[in-house]
């Protein structure tokens, strides 16, 4: 043999050898073996520091412990199944060691979210990223802030949302929770705005959506464009309309559910009436909310806060129309309130959304009575009625929907005991989606019409979002 050949034989042997001495190391470490009779049973131990433990503490710890299984039927303690196994060899006993099926672990991206599943709990992580740029296009009589004269635009670029979300269930799908955080809210007034979702939703019917209760902070039932996320908006915003008529989130309670093979969703509710992530109520009244959702032909799932009817664009609809009208109900009575205006609202509204082959189309209503507190305290002043109402609507443009064009008109009375102070936003919107509301940029003109300012504002608002 040459010595080439002696030395690569040197190093397979060498290489043989260390393979077998961790094998056996590995074998010897899984065939550990001791066994106790104390009070007549066997405790068996197949990891040494167990054994140990209890031979000095009497201590057995967690493992398996099975009736009559000895030689002599003995009831036997096993620290684990291997234990169990070297035993049954030992005495030549016949059974089958079952393993623990393992627990499930899977994690997963999916639709800007990811996914963590085990036996137990459901986790749903997304972060959400708006960047914003504006240009303001201001009336000629009115002079913007750090602009040198009356009529000069403005541009500026702004963070508009930055959240991270935590959802899904634990314990069973039927108990849900929901977290949510807005990062640029730290810089407002109200620095506990920062937490806006903190909930958590029962199934009192178990998965069938029949009977839920939601409780913590979350949007109360009241205007489709509200309940429809910030990110799944056709436009770069909301109407001034909704932002108007409803205000969101409150803490407080929920009851929901779904009747008639998903064709019926209702929700009330009670809350503060006073914002979000406040300590107390401010006055000794609360606000009631009331939601009723009627779709005819059962298509997109109801009992939820998201999908289909929630999101505006068409990605979803096939061979039938999404279609679905729904009434809405507030009562909030802030007399006494030490947070906002005093008065005593209530609002009757109703809003509609229809999708299919790529048309999107939504209008809402609302119709407000006022009772604004009277000059002595507990008194009520003249009441007055404040209405509103928007039309919006987009197409797709192609098949692999990624480009889209929008328009949508508003309208506000905010009182019918004054003339000449209606206000009007015109818009449209050109938006392309690179995957779907995951990733789009979006961009939109708008003018808003003031009548009793006599103003004309415009301004163009080119906004990016990723959703992960």
């Amino acid at each position: 043999m040459t010595a080439m050949g002696w030395k690569r034989g040197l190093v397979t042997a060498g290489a043989m050898f260390l393979g077998l001495s961790v094998a056996v190391s590995s074998w010897a470490q899984g065939m550990y073996y001791k066994e106790f009779k104390k009070d007549g049973r066997i405790y068996v131990f197949n990891i040494k520091a167990n054994a140990d433990r209890f031979a000095a503490s009497g201590e057995t710890g967690v493992g398996l412990t099975r009736l009559s299984h000895g030689p002599n039927g003995e009831t036997c303690f096993f620290d684990n199944e291997q234990a169990m196994d070297l035993f049954n060899f030992k005495y030549g006993i016949d059974a089958v060691v079952e393993r623990p099926k393992p627990p499930t672990q899977t994690i997963v991206w999916r639709d800007g979210k990811t996914r963590i599943t085990t036996d137990n709990a459901y986790l749903e992580l997304s972060n959400r990223i708006q960047v914003r740029w504006t240009q303001e296009l201001p009336d000629d009589t009115v002079q913007l802030a750090g602009t040198a004269a009356k009529g000069d635009g403005k541009g500026s670029f702004r963070i508009r949302r930055s959240k991270t979300k935590f959802e899904g269930w634990v314990f069973k799908n039927w108990i849900q929770y929901e977290v949510q955080a807005n990062w640029p809210a730290l810089t407002g007034s109200n620095v506990g705005a920062i937490l806006e979702d903190a909930n958590i939703n029962w199934d009192v019917s178990k998965g069938k959506k029949k009977f839920m209760v939601k409780f913590g902070q979350f949007k109360v039932p009241f205007g489709l464009q509200e309940l429809t996320s910030s990110g799944a908006q056709q436009f770069v915003d909301r109407t001034d309309v909704s932002n108007r008529y409803a205000r969101g989130r409150e803490t407080g309670v929920s009851l929901w559910g779904v009747l008639g093979a998903n064709k019926l969703e209702w929700r009330v509710g009670a809350s503060n009436g006073n914002g979000l992530t406040r300590s107390a109520n401010d006055n000794d009244k609360y606000q009631y909310n009331a939601r009723v959702v009627w779709q005819p032909n059962g298509v997109a799932p109801l009992g939820t806060y998201s999908g289909a009817l929630q999101s505006e664009s068409d990605f979803e609809s096939t061979d039938k129309p999404l279609f679905a009208l729904a009434g809405n109900f507030e009562s909030n009575d802030k007399f006494n309130a030490t947070t906002s205006t005093d008065t005593k609202d209530t609002i009757w509204g109703g809003d509609l959304i229809f999708k299919y082959k790529r048309l999107f189309a939504t209008a809402a209503y609302f119709n407000k009575e006022a009772t604004p507190e009277g000059a002595t305290a507990g008194t009520e002043g003249p009441k007055f009625k404040d209405k509103g109402w928007y039309v919006q609507a987009g197409y797709l443009l192609n098949s692999k929907r990624t480009w889209e064009v929008a328009f949508r008109y508003t309208q506000t009375d905010p009182s019918d005991l004054k003339s000449g102070d209606d206000r009007s936003e015109i818009g449209g919107a050109l938006n392309y989606f690179y995957s779907r509301h995951n990733l789009k940029v979006q961009a939109d003109f708008r003018q808003i019409e003031d009548d009793a300012a006599k103003t004309k504002n415009q301004e163009l608002r080119v906004q990016t979002q990723i959703i992960f």
